[in-house]
């Protein structure tokens, strides 16, 4: 009863539209988990957490294409997008659900190459057993230690 009711509407505007058109979506982010002369590279965020560096996928975009461009953005270095992690959603300020996908990245450039971008306050440089007490959502944790570096 319902689709037929709703198809009806839908045909009376003069447009036919998806049957999941009322789906929700979830925007997706990409963070790159990328250690450094052994040490996890962070970013400190507009709201003063650490986070990992990554970014919002944009239309049309390819996953390891966004966290590429992502990672020279927001620490102006070049990395090899290697492996998905995890994909966990994030609620962001009790606002709204975020679909993050966590991917491990390599580089090959010197820390002195690191650059701060204007979206973020502060990078660090964390050893894996200083993580726990950094406030990194629980998902980012266990897919970092899963890496056992």
């Amino acid at each position: 009863m319902f689709i037929s009711l709703k198809r009806f509407y839908l045909s009376t505007i003069g447009q036919w539209l998806p049957t999941d058109i009322f789906a929700y979506r979830y925007p997706v982010s990409v963070k790159g988990v990328c250690f450094l002369e052994g040490k996890l590279i962070l970013v400190r965020d507009e709201r003063g957490q650490w986070d990992l560096p990554g970014g919002k996928l944009k239309k049309g975009e390819r996953l390891d294409v966004c966290l590429f461009r992502e990672m020279e953005e927001e620490l102006g270095i070049a990395v090899r997008v290697e492996k998905l992690l995890d994909a966990t959603l994030r609620r962001i300020e009790d606002q709204v659900d975020v679909l993050v996908l966590l991917y491990q990245c390599a580089t090959q450039c010197p820390l002195a190459h690191l650059r701060l971008s204007s979206e973020n306050f502060a990078i660090g440089f964390f050893d894996p057993s200083e993580l726990d007490a950094l406030g990194l959502p629980s998902p980012y944790l266990e897919a970092i230690k899963r890496l056992d570096v």
